[in-house]
């Protein structure tokens, strides 16, 4: 009998495992179908039906996997957000010699400079996809991100010597601070665009990269001024 039931387990296993992946093949198509959709228009005009039809699935589908658009669109936060975490640590892990807060900011600032979903995104998350998630995703994300602060703010404190421990961790909750506001003043409606190509409203312009490197340095410098 013993024998019989390992064959069993045996013959039932790899069914179970290809439907995994079949799962998570399905879920990964809703996710890149979701940020092809937003990267086209905005948020407000992605509709889960169309992301649905692009997927080629139908629309109750997307539900079993999302169950709303707000937890589809914080796990495509997450996977955006885990991704530059990793990229950005990898990048700070290759460079040898003596770190400096301009030096640090200027790299941050550029490592995000090409990530505009991912910015604009963060800049809505507590104010808009958080407000309608489960509060087992809404704990799964706050638990990988807190893992990741504490990981990539131990480097950072390795390697800045004037960051007392714990404060690596606090310059990333200031950097989603800035990257939040900044992205929001740098996203201008069309009209908001027009207005402002005027010579003498060249104050009001904001450059994303150039003022979150300006901030941050200020920041870093502050600390190490102490």
């Amino acid at each position: 009998m013993v024998s019989d039931s390992g064959e069993q387990v045996g013959r039932v296993a790899p069914k179970r495992a290809r439907k995994d992946e079949d799962k998570e093949a399905r879920r990964r198509v809703l996710l890149d179908e979701a940020l092809a959709l937003y990267q086209a228009t905005s948020y407000s005009e992605v509709k889960m039906a169309d992301v649905a039809e692009r997927a080629h699935l139908a629309k109750g589908t997307v539900f079993l996997y999302f169950p709303t658009k707000e937890a589809l669109f914080l796990a495509l936060l997450e996977d955006l957000l885990f991704a530059w975490f990793a990229r950005l640590e990898a990048r700070l892990g290759t460079v040898e010699g003596a770190w400096t807060g301009p030096w640090l900011a200027r790299a941050v600032a550029e490592s995000l400079e090409p990530e505009l979903s991912l910015t604009r995104l963060l800049a809505m998350l507590q104010t808009v996809l958080e407000q309608n998630v489960s509060v087992e995703q809404a704990r799964r994300f706050k638990e990988r991100l807190l893992e990741a602060m504490a990981r990539t703010g131990a480097l950072l404190e390795s390697r800045l010597s004037f960051l007392q421990p714990g404060e690596g961790a606090r310059v990333l909750v200031h950097l989603h601070a800035l990257v939040t506001g900044l992205r929001q003043m740098a996203d201008v409606a069309p009209v908001a665009r027009e207005v402002l190509a005027l010579p003498h409203m060249a104050p009001l312009r904001i450059d994303f990269t150039a003022e979150l490197t300006t901030a941050l340095t200020t920041l870093l410098r502050g600390l190490e001024a102490r």
